[in-house]
């Protein structure tokens, strides 16, 4: 007869079924959630072109989508930090489920409230800056650390999948249905979304700084919470560094991506199936990267890998200026897309494990914030650079030169020397309230 297990590897077993049934329902909620914000991304455009028929009424719908990513998304990670990160996303996806089911029953309507349809619009925009930082600190508080790396590739997976589908697919929704059933389905994503999050397994364990004080004190201690997060963001040099750098990053594709189908349709003269070919590629190369990056992150030292990561992006992005065809521009953005997505695992995993989970919130949103205010800047510029005689050289050398530059940065920088031998950054208050071998909560922890 077998032996018994012992009472220690029930416990180990338990431990494993728990944190496999949060991967599950984390991923799940990270899926149908984002699958919902597609279908909205063109519903609320198509609704808008609809009542107003305006090109650029309905563009102003899209620039309400980033704006609330510099404004909110500089205090988002103070709300991450101070209060319960699940009950966080559970309110984010239940306000964007009411929001959605307001815009489903505006599309049913004769007379259609352009203004209250805006407001609809820029309200889901400032959930998205909210619901980040604190997905991320529940996904740190939640998985082991051994895990995180697998996760963050599978999230890289899915985004780099519904960015290479979702237009298609949401635009199709759109059609096939209308608005307003598109915006019920919206609706039935964002619920699901949150039921998922409220079984996870959770216990909110509040710094001493982040505890009950009085209401008089309360604007001060967001103030002072974001003061500090912004000096933990600037206490490590490779998350500094790393903040910066990837900003850079983000300008210098954003001048090649803002103006891609330009160069190809309008400077080049090529049919619209080849811009259609060349994102396809980028799609699937990011797809591709993903997977690559879950066993590249555990075998290879982050740092590394995101300056193999950097370089490889420069050359992607130098070949088409020297050999500007289709063909060689769909290899380069395919390759580009496998560049990035072993960037972003590599940085997200890094950073997830030298910041302390009481402060991954703010670092989180400080560095999204930061990044995202280069991408409108690379878009103009590469507007700007498109004007010249020969635009997809000037566009391509222009973005590789930089890249190049940001390859330089990076490997010269503390970002190359990032592997396990640093600490978690962040003040005693917060580290110590989130020991690394806290035992998991039950699974009806609220």
């Amino acid at each position: 007869m077998a032996p018994e297990p012992s009472g220690g590897a029930n416990a180990a077993t338990g431990k494993e079924i728990h944190v496999s049934g949060n991967v599950i329902r984390l991923r799940s909620a990270f899926l149908v959630s984002n699958t919902g914000d597609w279908i909205y991304r063109f519903a609320v455009p198509t609704l808008i072109l609809r009542i107003t028929g305006s090109a650029l009424a309905t563009a102003f719908a899209y620039v309400l989508e980033f704006i609330p990513y510099v404004i909110v998304g500089l205090v988002a990670g103070v709300v991450a930090d101070r209060w319960n990160r699940r009950w966080i996303l559970v309110i984010c996806d239940t306000g964007s489920t009411g929001i959605t089911l307001i815009i489903a029953g505006i599309a049913a309507l004769h007379h259609l409230p352009l203004a209250v349809l805006y407001g609809c619009a820029l309200l889901l925009a400032c959930v998205r800056p909210l619901y980040f930082p604190a997905f991320q600190g529940l996904l740190v508080d939640t998985i082991p650390e051994r895990n995180r790396a697998g996760v963050n590739a599978w999230i890289q997976t899915v985004n780099s999948a519904l960015n290479m589908m979702g237009p298609v697919a949401a635009t199709a929704i759109v059609a096939a249905v209308g608005v307003s059933l598109a915006a019920l389905i919206n609706t039935l994503s964002f619920a699901c979304s949150a039921i998922l999050i409220y079984q996870i397994a959770y216990i909110h364990r509040p710094a001493v700084s982040q505890r009950p004080a009085p209401a008089a004190g309360a604007l001060g201690g967001v103030r002072r919470d974001f003061t500090e997060g912004m000096r933990l963001l600037w206490q490590n040099k490779a998350i500094r560094y790393g903040t910066g750098l990837m900003a850079a990053a983000n300008l210098a594709g954003s001048i090649v991506e803002a103006n891609l189908i330009f160069l190809v349709v309008k400077a080049e003269g090529l049919p619209k199936i080849v811009f259609g070919v060349i994102f396809g590629a980028q799609g699937l190369g990011s797809v591709v990267g993903a997977m690559l990056a879950a066993r590249l992150v555990g075998r290879y030292p982050a740092g590394r890998l995101l300056v193999y990561g950097m370089g490889g992006s420069a050359v992607a992005t130098l070949l088409p200026a020297l050999a500007p065809h289709w063909w060689v521009l769909t290899a380069c953005w395919g390759s580009e897309g496998i560049m990035t997505s072993v960037i972003v695992v590599s940085w997200f995993t890094e950073r997830q494990r030298i910041v302390a989970p009481g402060a991954i919130g703010r670092v989180v949103s400080v560095s999204r914030a930061i990044a995202y205010v280069t991408i409108p800047l690379g878009a103009l510029l590469g507007g700007w650079l498109a004007g010249s005689a020969d635009p997809l050289r000037e566009v391509f050398g222009f973005a590789a030169a930089l890249q190049a530059a940001v390859f330089l940065g990076t490997a010269l920088s503390p970002l190359a020397r990032m592997n396990t031998g640093h600490a978690a950054i962040g003040c005693p208050s917060l580290t110590e309230d989130f020991p690394a071998d806290a035992p998991d909560p039950p699974d009806s922890a609220i």
